[in-house]
């Protein structure tokens, strides 16, 4: 199994975090991986969406993928049952909690092949994860720490 895991501290509630993350057109911004977004779906606490994902600089196949806010602290990103299924699996998360007026936010993907793939991928893609996803989170931070534009008088 590939993993890549990190946490930061964000000067923003979680749910605005959770909010950010549930709308992957604007989450493009920090995460590069969400190369090509074809459609998306929202309903209430959810977005399914299909996308091109780019890893350690490779175009991967088209996908499709469900982002689930499962608590008031973290959403859980699954793939959609496809045929990739058996060459492929997918969990990610990202989960706040509160610290002293900020948020601790944890991102964790983690990508498990079937062997002898995983023999081949795992080491490198764990390489490339372990500095990919905390990258993530320091946009994410700068991102949502940015200060607002000044308004126009």
């Amino acid at each position: 199994m590939a993993v890549g895991e990190a946490s930061t501290l964000v000067a923003r509630p979680a749910a605005d975090i959770l909010d950010f993350i549930l709308d992957v057109e604007a989450y493009r911004v920090v995460d590069p991986r969400l190369r090509t977004i074809k459609w998306v779906r929202r309903t209430p606490g959810e977005t399914v969406f299909r996308f091109r994902p780019t890893l350690m600089g490779l175009p991967g196949p088209m996908t499709t993928q469900r982002v689930t806010r499962t608590s008031d602290s973290r959403v859980d990103i699954t793939p959609m049952p496809s045929a990739m299924n058996g060459l492929a699996d997918f969990a990610g998360l990202l989960e706040c909690t509160a610290e002293g007026g900020v948020t601790r936010v944890r991102r964790r993907l983690e990508f498990r092949f079937p062997r002898p793939l995983s023999w081949l991928l795992d080491p490198p893609l764990t390489r490339w994860l372990a500095t990919d996803v905390p990258a993530e989170l320091a946009r994410l931070k700068a991102h949502l720490e940015r200060p607002a534009a000044a308004e126009p008088m």
